[in-house]
């Protein structure tokens, strides 16, 4: 996985975009299966992806930019997972960069639950009324809602630890 995070933008984004594509244009195959003529799907697919491209390209290039490199990002990837920090980092560069993560990982701890319940609420409904495609979608929120919730939590410990040890050096 480090591997596919520091490849350049120029490789980086059209993976992005097939993938996002594949997932807008099988998601809406799924659930709305006749709706549209073929060649209408897949003009507002391209659409979709594009702009979803643009917007994750500009967060990674924000995020790379911020971290001092591909490099050093994929470093503090690799620090928060495991839960050390190497000894030769920067901390003028570090402390900000894992602050900003901490704070993120504050909010999802609350927003989480909060919106993925709303999801799994309108999956619900859906189901009831549209058909029971939508239990599937309502499952899959769940996942999302323990995984996103656990892992936010054990993230926001970690940095927690983390930024204490850099803040001492």
């Amino acid at each position: 996985m480090a591997r596919f995070r520091s490849l350049p933008l120029r490789a980086l984004l059209p993976v992005l975009f097939v993938v996002t594509a594949a997932m807008w244009l099988g998601v809406g195959v799924i659930v709305i299966p006749g709706d549209q003529p073929l060649v209408a799907r897949l003009i507002g697919t391209v659409f979709y992806a594009g702009a979803m491209t643009a917007f994750f390209g500009l967060a990674i290039k924000r995020a790379r930019r911020g971290a001092g490199g591909v490099d050093e990002l994929s470093r503090m990837q690799g620090a928060v997972k495991a839960g050390a920090i190497p000894p030769d980092v920067d901390t003028s560069t570090w402390i900000p960069m894992l602050e900003k993560r901490q704070t993120q990982n504050r909010r999802t701890i609350w927003l989480a639950p909060v919106m993925f319940t709303g999801f799994i609420a309108l999956s619900l409904w859906l189901a009831a009324t549209a058909g029971p495609v939508w239990f599937v979608f309502g499952l899959f929120f769940l996942a999302l809602l323990i995984v996103s919730t656990v892992s936010a939590w054990r993230a926001y410990d970690k940095l927690t630890c983390m930024l204490d040890e850099l803040r001492s050096r």
